[in-house]
């Protein structure tokens, strides 16, 4: 992460000790990470287009539906987890993506921290629907209307899968590498701001409706890349960027079956 733990376990707060380097670093590193994110994704697109064809033709999934859709969804997120991971260890894995077995003051961040996220998530939609702007939706939560089982199987990918193999990319690589030559809070929000990039095509509505997207999801990415800087821990924002996703497809599961 570039930066050593203090004594409580925690990274020194963005900014703390850092000298910036020369731009031409800066600029490498920054299309180092614009590669990655582009590669990562067409790598996903391309393992996806020749995994689902042999899938259906063996009968595991329909041609069209949504068992069709988990299958892609499953195998486009293991693609980003492998690329991201080919490139932190070219680097130096170390160096970009730091972990550890959560510890019991780890794990009531990352309680706190996914309550955080909901509540967040849930006051920023509702500003923007004040505000009289359309909300904007992922078409992999539009695609669970009417499908109880599609929206139970995305809770477990969610946090077995997306949060993970996102905050990997986005967290561990875009904003490792960034920190390396940037500095801490100029990599938060460089790589979110790639993240919100990247998902714009898959929101459902008008141009509002993907501006209150990406908003959204600028503010949430804030909050997990400054998490990871602050406990230097990838599980951290894996966790509740998972968690957070299961929580809206579990809302939705419940809402389908009639509990809520």
């Amino acid at each position: 992460m570039g930066s050593e733990d203090s004594a409580d376990g925690s990274h020194d707060a963005p900014d703390e000790g850092y000298e910036p380097s020369d731009w031409a670093l800066r600029v490498r590193h920054f299309g180092e990470v614009l590669l990655v994110m582009i590669g990562a994704y067409l790598v996903a697109g391309l393992t996806v287009g020749a995994l689902t064809p042999a899938l259906e033709s063996v009968g595991l999934i329909s041609a069209d539906g949504n068992d069709a859709r988990l299958a892609r969804t499953t195998i486009q997120f293991l693609a980003i987890a492998v690329v991201s991971l080919w490139f932190a260890d070219l680097v130096d894995t170390d160096r970009l993506i730091a972990w550890a077995v959560p510890t019991a003051r780890v794990l009531g961040v990352i309680a706190a921290g996914t309550v955080a996220l909901l509540a967040t998530n849930i006051g920023v939609n509702q500003l923007i629907t004040r505000l009289g702007f359309e909300s904007g939706d992922n078409v992999a939560v539009t695609a669970g209307a009417g499908d109880p089982t599609y929206l139970l199987a995305m809770v477990f990918i969610s946090v077995l899968l997306v949060g993970p193999a996102e905050e990997l990319l986005f967290r561990g690589v875009i904003q490792g590498r960034l920190r390396e030559s940037w500095g801490p809070w100029p990599a938060i929000l460089g790589a979110t701001a790639l993240f919100g990039v990247i998902h714009a095509p898959a929101v459902t509505g008008g141009t509002g409706a993907v501006i209150a997207y990406i908003t959204t999801a600028s503010i949430l990415g804030v909050l997990l890349g400054y998490l990871y800087e602050r406990t230097g821990n990838i599980v951290v924002p894996a966790a509740i960027h998972g968690a957070n996703n299961a929580a809206v497809f579990g809302i939705l599961y419940l809402g389908e079956i009639g509990v809520m």
